[in-house]
C-alpha cells in the first residue's frame, strides 16, 4: 500500500439512496461515493421491426471527495456519460444513459413503441449493446483521477467500438486538470513521444496511422501514474483496431539541459502521484 490508506465500505445503492462512506484512515478525511449498477432491457419498436437494446451503466459516482463537495467533476461526468450540457443531475444522467439507443435516440422517441424486458431469454435477434463505467483509479490529498470507459456493439456488426478516458481532478479547488493546465508546451513532448511509443510497444511511425505531414499529433486524454505522464489515444486514432488503445507513458529526459515540460502546478500534480491510493 501507499502512503495514504482509504478504507471504502461499498454497498449497491440507487441514485437517490445514501452513499458509500469512505474515510483515510490517516488523516481522517471524509469522501462518499454512490455505488451504481444497473441494466436496461428493451425491445424498440413492434413486429419483424423490432430491434433489442441493452444498457449498462456501473459507476463509482463521486459525492464528496477529500472532505469537499465536487459539482465540476459531477458536471463534467454527466456531461461524458450523455454528451449533453443541459444534464447536470445524476439521475438525469442515468436515465439518459439507459433509455437511449446506439444511435443517440431516447427509447420512445417519435411514438416508437418500446418495452422493457426482465431479461433476452427468447429474442433470436442480433441485440445492440452499451456500456458505461466510472472506476476511481487513484486518490491522493489533493487530486483524483477516474478512469472512465465505453463500449458500445451495434446489432450485427463485425466487432463492438471501446473508448478509454481519464479525468483528473482537484478537489481543492473544484477543477478538471487539463493538458493545458500541466504543459508548459505540448511541443516540449512532442518529438518524446514516438519514441515513448517504441519502448513500450516496440511500434515505428510504419506501424501507425499519423497524418500527413507525419507530425505527432497530441491527444486530450491523459493522467498521471508513479510519477510518469501518460497520453492516451484511442482505436483508430494513431493504430489499427487490433493494436487497440495507445497508453503510452512519456519517458522524458532527465537532464538539466533538457527544458522542464510541466508547469508548477503540472510539477504539483505528478508529484501527488506518488503518493496516490485508492483503497
Amino acid at each position: 500500500m501507499k502512503k495514504t490508506t482509504i478504507i471504502l465500505t461499498l454497498i449497491v445503492l440507487k441514485a437517490w439512496a445514501l452513499p458509500a462512506m469512505a474515510q483515510s484512515a490517516l488523516e481522517g478525511t471524509l469522501c462518499q461515493f454512490y455505488n451504481i449498477d444497473k441494466t436496461v432491457r428493451a425491445k424498440l419498436g413492434t413486429g419483424e421491426d423490432a430491434q433489442y437494446q441493452k444498457n449498462t451503466i456501473k459507476a463509482f459516482w463521486p459525492v464528496m471527495l477529500n472532505g469537499k463537495e465536487c459539482p465540476k467533476l459531477q458536471e463534467a461526468l454527466c456531461f461524458w456519460l450523455t454528451d449533453e450540457k443541459n444534464i447536470k443531475l445524476l439521475d438525469k444522467a442515468i436515465d439518459s444513459t439507459l433509455f437511449t439507443d446506439n444511435e443517440g435516440e431516447p427509447f420512445g422517441n417519435n411514438g416508437v413503441p418500446y418495452l422493457i424486458l426482465d431479461n433476452f431469454d427468447e429474442v433470436e435477434s442480433f441485440i445492440s449493446t452499451s456500456s458505461s463505467s466510472i472506476e476511481l483509479k487513484s486518490l491522493s490529498k489533493r487530486f483524483a483521477t477516474f478512469h472512465l470507459f465505453s463500449y458500445m456493439y451495434p446489432a450485427g456488426a463485425a466487432h463492438g467500438i471501446f473508448c478509454h478516458n481519464y479525468m483528473t481532478y482537484d478537489t481543492e479547488i473544484d477543477k478538471i486538470v487539463t493538458l493545458e493546465d500541466i504543459l508548459v508546451d505540448p511541443e516540449l513532448i512532442r518529438p518524446h513521444i514516438m519514441k515513448s511509443i517504441n519502448l513500450k510497444y516496440d511500434y515505428t511511425e510504419e506501424d501507425l496511422f499519423l497524418p500527413e505531414d507525419n507530425i505527432m499529433p497530441i491527444p486530450k486524454v491523459f493522467y498521471f501514474d508513479e510519477g510518469f505522464l501518460h497520453l492516451v489515444y484511442q482505436v483508430y486514432e494513431i493504430a489499427s483496431f487490433a493494436q487497440g488503445d495507445i497508453d503510452v507513458p512519456i519517458f522524458y529526459p532527465n537532464d538539466e539541459n533538457t527544458p522542464e515540460y510541466l508547469t508548477p502546478y503540472g510539477q504539483e500534480v505528478m508529484k501527488e502521484s506518488f503518493n496516490e491510493d485508492l483503497y
